[in-house]
């Protein structure tokens, strides 16, 4: 209670563009991420004139992948279904290129020179520990 007034109760919560739901789960996060990635790679793939590979490719690393890393490090998820979720959008990307259609998704990978999410998302994992056990960033440890 503030200034006599009874807080309501929500769901969810977002924080510096991050979802949280009231068992400190990211599933509503990563839903709506995966909703505007989606929304986004169909807009790439139905406007852009160009069917150069590379140049969509590009786009799609600008525009799409950047909502789909955001804030990773807190909310990466360890659920298979949550990280198939994730990882649908480039699937879905990734097969609509030209001359990549008929591969499967490691291999359409292999051949644009490109890693899976869920590998960037460990390498950034990775490199936050590295950093916080050689103090290279600020940390509240000592």
């Amino acid at each position: 209670m503030i200034i006599d007034k009874v807080l309501d109760t929500v769901e969810t919560v977002r924080d510096l563009g991050v979802i949280v739901d009231q068992r400190l789960k990211f599933d509503a996060h990563i839903s709506s991420i995966v909703h505007k990635a989606m929304v986004r790679a169909r807009f790439i793939l139905r406007c852009l004139m160009s069917r150069n590979c590379m140049l969509l490719l590009k786009a799609y690393m600008t525009y799409v992948r950047p909502i789909l890393e955001y804030c990773s490090l807190v909310w990466s998820p360890h659920y298979k279904y949550l990280i198939n979720k994730i990882e649908s959008v480039q699937k879905f990307f990734t097969k609509r290129l030209p001359g990549l259609w008929n591969l499967p998704y490691f291999q359409r990978l292999a051949s644009l020179n490109i890693q899976s999410l869920e590998h960037r998302r460990i390498l950034a994992d990775l490199t936050l520990c590295f950093k916080l056990q050689h103090h290279y960033c600020d940390s509240m440890c000592c």
